[in-house]
């Protein structure tokens, strides 16, 4: 049997943002299959009731690993990250609020004006049988997924924080659609590609309107590959779907990432099936779905057997 290389953020540390400055990690062969040891969101903070998100000591969240270098990656390429498994590393998430989540939520100067502040107690849920328990008593479905996935960003030089700004590079994205049997497509900025992955979730709603998933410690196998075609955004497949991802940013709302993500899909629907891009964007007005990561994040998707009937 074939052991697997294992990449632990024991052995690297924790990384707060994706860069092109920092040494690699490790050096992979196109179509290996890994395993990434990462920490949870809070850098593992938080492990029972009565812990709480100390920013004083670790002011940044989403610690990721990397970057790794895909040999062969070339700048204006692109990669693929088939995501293969995700495993619990301890049995438990936790889900919890902090001054982060009173600014991604209701906005810290109005609850300062209030007096108020969210309460800081978090959540301890277990996970087993494919459960990830809520309470004793409620039960919800486990359905893991990798928050941050994405590589060293453009411009030339520039580092980007895991915990926020996702883009291009991918980065932050929070998109549920991110689990096993998902596979992510990057454009690539530098050579190596310089890939970076952490804040997996053992389940994550729309919007992560909390502000925080049940973030849990996790091992995540995936495989890493070269790909011929570059997309301009990030692209994800799995046996059912395909979407295009775009973000907010400077002057652009969720409107206009809604927008540009759709225009992206009915373009590579064009160039992928031959189908005339005005009726690919139409088919996108009747069919097309629209998944929200975070607030920065979205995702417009169509089903493949819309697409099969082009072949």
């Amino acid at each position: 049997m074939i052991q697997l290389r294992r990449i632990s953020f024991r052995d690297t540390g924790l990384k707060y943002a994706l860069s092109p400055y920092d040494e690699p990690v490790a050096h992979v062969d196109p179509g290996e299959t890994l395993i990434i040891e990462v920490e949870d969101a809070s850098s593992g903070q938080i492990r029972k009731k009565t812990d709480r998100r100390d920013r004083r000591s670790i002011p940044f969240g989403n610690p990721v690993v990397g970057p790794i270098y895909v040999k062969g990656a070339e700048k204006g390429g692109s990669i693929s990250v088939s995501i293969i498994e995700i495993t619990p590393a301890i049995g438990q998430g936790a889900t919890y609020f902090s001054e982060f989540n009173e600014d991604y939520v209701a906005g810290a100067s109005i609850l300062k004006f209030l007096g108020e502040k969210f309460p800081r107690e978090p959540k301890i849920c277990k996970i087993k049988n494919n459960q990830v328990y809520f309470s004793e008593e409620l039960a919800i479905p486990y359905k893991p997924m990798v928050g941050t996935l994405g590589v060293a960003p453009h411009p030339e030089g520039e580092a980007i924080s895991s915990g926020v700004l996702p883009g291009r590079h991918g980065g932050n994205m929070d998109l549920p659609d991110i689990g096993p049997e998902s596979t992510i497509f990057l454009p690539i900025f530098h050579e190596g590609a310089l890939l970076y992955i952490g804040d997996v979730h053992a389940i994550q709603g729309d919007g992560e309107i909390s502000g925080t998933a049940v973030e849990m410690p996790a091992e995540v196998k995936i495989k890493v590959d070269l790909e011929d075609e570059a997309p301009t955004w990030p692209m994800i497949e799995n046996k059912d779907e395909v979407m295009f991802v775009s973000t907010t940013s400077a002057g652009i709302g969720l409107e206009g990432a809604i927008k540009t993500a759709f225009l992206e899909l009915a373009l590579w629907i064009e160039k992928k099936f031959g189908l005339n891009r005005f009726d690919a964007l139409m088919l996108c007005g009747q069919v097309g779905k629209v998944r929200i990561g975070n607030l920065w994040t979205v995702a417009a998707k169509i089903e493949k057997r819309y697409l099969d009937a082009l072949k």
